[in-house]
């Protein structure tokens, strides 16, 4: 395909990085307290993706682990302005199920979307693209297209309509290529749409969302082949209604993985994700014409330090994920000042946990979902899930 490799184009572009940010005005901080929610396994329990319609009403997905299959199952659960509840959800196979993001038009149209492994253990092959709808009433398993060999996952949803979805991801092809995978729904079926391909090496897309059908943007991360000490390239593509184009993004150190994308409107786009691997946030922000890299808040985290969520509405926006340092990892929250994203003071966890997804309203209410840990009754580490509610931003 072409396109291929590493472009100098996009290095040229790094001196401007922090020169052309133009978004939202600030906002008030925010204040956020931890929901209790409901823990299906004992072991582990994961919510990954969020979604929300307004403060009485929003999805959290992900995981929980069954002893009695030794396996992940699908989990969903649903706020109804005062609680947080298990919603039954489908498996498409007996073994591995995880849903990795949820988006929501209505009470009545959502999907969620994840992977499904065809026989038993993490890696069991083949590895399925999982999508599940809501129709008001219960969630289904939707069929979708399985390219390639192996490893066919969806990270990303976004719901334009009831006749209108999309999902992204990623999948091995013949020559076990690493492929961005992108995924259209018409109302009737899902079909496979042609997605940029930049690595030589591989190429995955993490997060999809739009304010329009023919204004759509997702981003992830694309690696080459031989280039040695750069672990990854960002990547965001956009949708002008009627082909997926990769556009230029500003380089940040020797790696750079994109995990989630918003958009307020045509002209204020984010992104958020890690550079230096994982040593560091980073945060970009598309003004109409062109991304450029926006100043993220010192963690204060001598390890891991990532934004794995992002979301905004109203000129507010926030982005979640966590920092770890001494052995410990904690949640983050990172808010945008007008001119910076800047640490907000979040609820710590005893032992430990780590945000996400995050989903913004109107109002504002914002809902972040992940994961925190905790000691069972064996004295063993186990996995429980985790929301916070922000509001007064």
């Amino acid at each position: 395909m072409s396109g291929k490799g590493y472009r100098a184009g996009f290095a040229a572009v790094a001196g401007l990085a922090l020169a052309a940010v133009a978004a939202a005005p600030a906002s008030a901080a925010t204040s956020w307290a931890v929901l209790t929610t409901p823990n299906r396994g004992t072991i582990a329990n994961e919510l990954y993706g969020s979604a929300a319609l307004s403060a009485s009403s929003a999805w959290a997905v992900g995981s929980w682990y069954d002893t009695a299959r030794a396996a992940p199952r699908t989990l969903v659960e649903r706020w109804n302005g005062t609680s947080w509840s298990t919603v039954t959800s489908p498996n498409a196979t007996e073994y591995y199920n995880e849903l990795r993001d949820v988006d929501a038009t209505s009470a009545t149209n959502a999907w969620a979307v994840g992977y499904a492994n065809g026989s038993a253990g993490v890696n069991g092959a083949p590895r399925k693209a999982l999508a599940l709808r809501w129709n008001g009433t219960s969630w289904s398993v939707v069929a979708t297209p399985q390219p390639g060999i192996n490893f066919r996952q969806l990270y990303g949803v976004k719901a334009v309509s009831a006749t209108d979805a999309w999902s992204v991801g990623w999948y091995y092809d013949t020559s076990l290529h690493g492929e961005a995978l992108i995924l259209h729904w018409n109302g009737a079926a899902w079909t496979q749409v042609t997605a940029p391909d930049p690595g030589t090496s591989g190429n995955t897309l993490e997060s999809v969302a739009g304010t329009a059908p023919n204004d759509l943007w997702a981003v992830g991360y694309y690696s080459n082949s031989g280039e040695k000490g750069v672990l990854a390239h960002p990547l965001a593509v956009h949708y002008n209604g009627t082909s997926w184009v990769e556009t230029e993004l500003p380089e940040s150190g020797t790696g750079t993985f994109l995990h989630s994308v918003t958009a307020l409107s045509a002209n204020d786009v984010w992104a958020v994700g890690s550079k230096n691997g994982y040593s560091a946030p980073v945060a970009y922000h598309w003004n109409g014409a062109a991304w450029s890299e926006a100043p993220t808040a010192p963690t204060g985290g001598t390890g891991n330090n990532v934004l794995y969520g992002v979301s905004g509405v109203a000129g507010n926006v926030w982005a979640v994920g966590y920092s770890s340092a001494a052995g410990q990892t904690q949640p983050i929250v990172q808010r945008w000042n007008g001119a910076a994203f800047i640490s907000e003071s979040v609820p710590q966890q005893p032992i430990g946990g780590l945000l996400y997804s995050v989903a913004a309203t109107a109002g504002p209410a914002v809902f972040a979902a992940g994961t925190r840990w905790d000691l069972n009754g064996a004295g063993s580490l186990s996995d429980r899930t985790l929301s916070m509610r922000g509001s007064g931003g």
